[in-house]
């Protein structure tokens, strides 16, 4: 058992003076470690920086272009009501009128809902945190 220490304590001892010889001792070891960790801690900081900035521009790009849908899909909206009313006003009689424009808004407020229903999955799905905020 004395033995098998002493060989530990021998093997420890040669350790320390061949870190001592490659590494100029102690005190220099020690530096060349802060070193390190400062350089490393600094390399992570930037990485997290540009992934930041990089999500950052994904998810602007992202609500832009929900956005620019939204706007196109009321802009379509729109237009097929004006061309719904138009096809009422010129091609309905006049007593199936009343009847028409009351099934055309009926249609119309069914669509509106289902694309609504959509953009707010959409938007849900979107609005998901991401790990890095």
């Amino acid at each position: 058992m004395l033995a098998t220490i002493a060989v530990c304590l021998s093997a420890i001892t040669l350790v320390v003076m061949v870190g001592e010889k490659l590494f100029g001792g102690g005190n220099r070891l020690a530096a060349m470690f802060a070193k390190l960790d400062k350089e490393t801690t600094a390399a992570i900081a930037q990485m997290r920086t540009d992934m930041t900035q990089r999500v950052d521009v994904y998810e602007d790009n992202y609500r832009i272009g929900l956005d620019a849908i939204q706007a196109n899909i009321h802009a379509m909206q729109i237009g097929l009501l004006e061309f719904r009313a138009k096809m009422a006003e010129e091609y309905m009689h006049k007593g199936d009128y009343g009847a028409g424009v009351k099934e055309i808004k009926v249609d119309m407020r069914e669509s509106f809902a289902r694309i609504e229903h959509r953009l707010e999955r959409i938007e849900r799905s979107g609005s998901q945190p991401h790990p890095s905020h």
